[in-house]
C-alpha cells in the first residue's frame, strides 16, 4: 500500500467535488468481462479461401473493369459467385465456421438495417449502467439529440436486437445463457475482405443512422481485410469480448468518436491501417485483457493486443486507451492529432483499472499540435447535427479533454514503457505523466489513492529530431508532476542536448531504481484536476485548451 500524506484529505475532498461535475466516461459500455485466453490471433487466409460467400454491389463490375490487372482479373472470377447485394445478408447466412465473406468493390451503405427503428420489445431496451453517454447519444439519425437510445444494452439484448445499435452486427455467441463469452456459433473465424485493389475500393458507410458501423461481439478469430468504414456516432469498427482478432490494411475515418475501439478483448493485432478524422481517437484498445494486472514485474508475460504499422493522424488522440492493459504499440507514424498516444486510469466502468503494462516503442511521434477546441466547438460547428458537421473534409469534435501539443501522455499508469521512440516537433510536451487519484474512477478506498503512476520507464528515445537530423524541439521533453515510485528515464537524447523536464528534483534514472514515492506536486496536479473538468468549455485555471507557441517560433 502507498504511504497516505497530509495531502489525502484535501485531494479526497476536491477530487469528490469534481467527480460531482466530470462528465462521464467517453463512452458506455455494458458490464463486461475478459475472455478466458485460450485463443489466438488468427491468421488471414490467402485467396481463395475454401468457404466463402460474396457480396457485389450495383455498380461492382464497373468497379471492377477499372482496377489494375491483378486485382480486376481477382475480382472478375468472383462477380458471377455474388450472392447478395448486402453485407449483414452475407454475415446471417454463414453456416460454416471459418468463413470468408468477400466484398467486390462498391459503396456499401446497409439501407435495411442503418434505416431500422426498433418496435416492441425492442424499442423498450435499457441501458445496463447508470451513468451517463456523453456527446454522442443520438436519435439515430445523426442529429445527436440525446433521445434516450440505450447504449450499453446486454449481450442477450443485442442478440435479440442486433440493429438497434449497429448497422453490421457480427454475434459470435449463439447460446449467451450458458455463462460463457466464447464464440461457439458458425461466424467463429469469419473473414470479411474487400477485394479491391485498396481500401478505398470498398466503402462501407454509415451515414451517422447507427452508434456501430460494425460490430464484432464474442466473434473469436474475426478477420477484417482491406475496406475503409466511415460515419459513425459511436465507432467504425467495435469488437468487445472477443478473443483473437486481426484487423489488417483497414481505413477508419470521419467518426463522432472512435475509428477502431476493442474493449475487453485478447489476442488482438491492429497492423497496416489508418485513421484520422475521429472525435476521440484512431486506435483505442480500452480494457484489453489484463493479463499482467497480478504482476509486480516490469516486463510483462505477454501483450493481450498488439498494434503495429497504423497511421493514426488528424484526430483528437492518435492511440488511446482507458485501462489499455498489456498492450504493444510499436512501429506506428502518429502525426496531426492534438495528442498524439494516451493510456489512463480516468474513467470508471472499465475493467482492469488502475492500467497497467502497456509498452510504446519504435514510434514516430511528432506535430501533435492540432487545436480542435477553438476550431469546431468553440466555434458552434461541433453543435450542428453530424451529418451537418463536415467530418469527411476533416472536422473534429473532440469527445475528451487532451492537452493539445502532446505526444505521449500517460495519465495514471503503471509499468508501462515509453521506449525508442522518436518524439519532436509536439509544442506542449513530448511526454506527460500524472497521477490520477482513485476516486475518479469511483474507486473511494483510501488505500488506493496512490495507485497510480508508479514503475513507468521513458528509455532511449530520441526528442526533438526529425529522422533526417533536423532540429523540431518539442516544448517540454518529458513533463512529470513528481508522483509516484519507481519512475524513471535513462537514454534519452534531446534536440536541447539534455533533455529538458519539469521534475522538482530532476528525473531519476533506472539503474539507481527509479523515483522514490511522494505525492506528487499539487500546484502540478490541481491543473489536471481542473482540466478534468471540460464540457465543450475552458475551465478556469486549464490551458490544455490554448494552443501552445512552437518553441522555436515556427509558424503552426
Amino acid at each position: 500500500m502507498r504511504p497516505l500524506g497530509r495531502l489525502t484529505v484535501v485531494v479526497l475532498s476536491l477530487t469528490a467535488v469534481l467527480v460531482g461535475a466530470l462528465p462521464a466516461s467517453a463512452h458506455e459500455e455494458r458490464p463486461a468481462q475478459f475472455p478466458d485466453g485460450t485463443g489466438t490471433v488468427p491468421t488471414y487466409r490467402a485467396f481463395p479461401a475454401p468457404d466463402h460467400l460474396v457480396v457485389c454491389g450495383p455498380d461492382s463490375a464497373q468497379r471492377i473493369a477499372a482496377l489494375p490487372e491483378d486485382a480486376r482479373v481477382r475480382n472478375e472470377s468472383l462477380l458471377p459467385e455474388c450472392g447478395f447485394s448486402s453485407i449483414q445478408d452475407a454475415v446471417d447466412a454463414v453456416r460454416t465456421k471459418d468463413s470468408t465473406i468477400y466484398v467486390l468493390p462498391g459503396v456499401y451503405t446497409e439501407d435495411q438495417y442503418a434505416d431500422y427503428r426498433p418496435t416492441g420489445e425492442c424499442a423498450q431496451l435499457q441501458s445496463q449502467t447508470d451513468r451517463g453517454f456523453v456527446g454522442t447519444l443520438t436519435d439515430g439519425l445523426g442529429n445527436g439529440s440525446g433521445s434516450g437510445d440505450a447504449v450499453a444494452i446486454s449481450y442477450a439484448d443485442q442478440l435479440r436486437c442486433p440493429h438497434n445499435l449497429n448497422m453490421i452486427a457480427i454475434l459470435g455467441d449463439r447460446t449467451p445463457d450458458d455463462d460463457s463469452i466464447a464464440c461457439d456459433s458458425a461466424l467463429c473465424g469469419l473473414q470479411l475482405e474487400g477485394t479491391g485493389a485498396s481500401p478505398g475500393d470498398v466503402l462501407i458507410d454509415n451515414k451517422f443512422r447507427k452508434l456501430n458501423a460494425i460490430r464484432a461481439d464474442r466473434a473469436g478469430g474475426i478477420v477484417f481485410r482491406n475496406f475503409t468504414v466511415q460515419q459513425a456516432e459511436f465507432n467504425s469498427l467495435y469488437v468487445i469480448e472477443t478473443d483473437g482478432f486481426l484487423v489488417q490494411q483497414v481505413v477508419a475515418r470521419a467518426n463522432d468518436e472512435y475509428g477502431f475501439l476493442a474493449f475487453a478483448s485478447d489476442h488482438g493485432l491492429f497492423e497496416h491501417n489508418e485513421a484520422y478524422y475521429n472525435g476521440d481517437s484512431g486506435i483505442y484498445p480500452g480494457s484489453a485483457s489484463d493479463i499482467n494486472g497480478s504482476s509486480t514485474e516490469f516486463t510483462p508475460k505477454r501483450y493481450a493486443v498488439e498494434i503495429r504499422h497504423n497511421r493514426l493522424h488528424d484526430n483528437t488522440l492518435g492511440y488511446s486507451g482507458t485501462a489499455g492493459n498489456s498492450v504493444w504499440a510499436h512501429d506506428n507514424l502518429i502525426w496531426h492529432n492534438a495528442t498524439g498516444i494516451a493510456t489512463d486510469s480516468v474513467f470508471p466502468g472499465h475493467p482492469g483499472l488502475p492500467q497497467d503494462h502497456a509498452r510504446f516503442s519504435h514510434n514516430r511521434i511528432w506535430a501533435n499540435n492540432e487545436n480542435y477546441y477553438t476550431r469546431y466547438v468553440d466555434t458552434g460547428v461541433c453543435d450542428r447535427p453530424m451529418k451537418e458537421r463536415g467530418y469527411l473534409e476533416g472536422t473534429v469534435c473532440p469527445s475528451v479533454p487532451v492537452p493539445v501539443g502532446t505526444g505521449v501522455l500517460i495519465a495514471g499508469g503503471n509499468y508501462d514503457s515509453v521506449d525508442n521512440n522518436r518524439i519532436y516537433d509536439n509544442w506542449r510536451n513530448g511526454t506527460m505523466q500524472f497521477w490520477v487519484p482513485a476516486p475518479l474512477r469511483d474507486d473511494y478506498d483510501p488505500a488506493h489513492l496512490y495507485d497510480t503512476s508508479h514503475d513507468d520507464h521513458y528509455t532511449d528515445n530520441t526528442m526533438g529530431v526529425t529522422p533526417d537530423g533536423k532540429r523540431q524541439p518539442n516544448g517540454l521533453d518529458f513533463w512529470w508532476d513528481d508522483e509516484g515510485a519507481g519512475n524513471c528515464w535513462e537514454g534519452n537524447s534531446s534536440a536541447y542536448g539534455a533533455p529538458t523536464h519539469n521534475a522538482t528534483l530532476g528525473l531519476p534514472t533506472c539503474a539507481s531504481g527509479g523515483s522514490a514515492f511522494t505525492p506528487g506536486a499539487p500546484v502540478k496536479d490541481s491543473g489536471f484536476l481542473t482540466c478534468t473538468q471540460y464540457n465543450r468549455d475552458h475551465p478556469p485555471g486549464c490551458d490544455w485548451f490554448d494552443s501552445p507557441r512552437s518553441p522555436d517560433g515556427r509558424e503552426g
